[in-house]
């Protein structure tokens, strides 16, 4: 609780007013964007046994997860194209509103796109979320461990995550 207050002293008026304005935009969206973010949670946490807010797969899972899921949530309010651009405003201003390290941040960024692109890939066939979250968690299988942030552009359309060295 303590850190959360932190964190929230820690955001400037304009990063308050951009999130409330963003927020307020859309009020449709806002439910289905909360839930998303649950179910990212919860399906991290059913799929893995490592923790979700560290820097390994389930952490690269859940920050897909999450975009896929805030894309497949809002679709029913608004278009897939509109659920798309909503996904990435709504992450990429948390990620704006509360940033890690340099190579936290990238690796996050690389990780939220990559849902919003498998929900685009996948929404064309109608698919269920929970063939969507499948077809995610299949994905993660193939997720590359990095080392550097160089090795980004080597992996454009493969989940990341941090790979500690020994």
């Amino acid at each position: 609780m303590k850190k959360s207050l932190q964190t929230l002293r820690k955001l400037s008026v304009s990063f308050t007013w951009k999130m409330f304005r963003g927020l307020i935009s859309r009020p449709l969206l806002l439910i289905p964007t909360v839930w998303a973010t649950v179910e990212s949670i919860l399906f991290s946490e059913v799929n893995f046994q490592e923790s979700h807010s560290g820097d390994g797969v389930a952490n690269a899972f859940r920050h897909a997860a999450w975009n896929l899921l805030i894309a497949k949530n809002c679709s029913i309010f608004t278009s897939n194209e509109k659920a798309v651009q909503w996904a990435k405003f709504i992450t990429d201003l948390h990620e704006e509103c509360f940033p890690n390290e340099a190579f936290d941040h990238e690796m996050d960024l690389h990780n939220n796109r990559i849902g919003r692109e498998v929900f685009e890939k996948l929404s064309i066939h109608k698919l269920s979320k929970k063939e969507m979250i499948s077809e995610l968690i299949d994905k993660s299988e193939s997720a590359v461990g990095l080392t550097d942030e160089k090795e980004f552009s080597n992996h454009p359309n493969e989940m990341v995550y941090f790979e500690k060295s020994l």
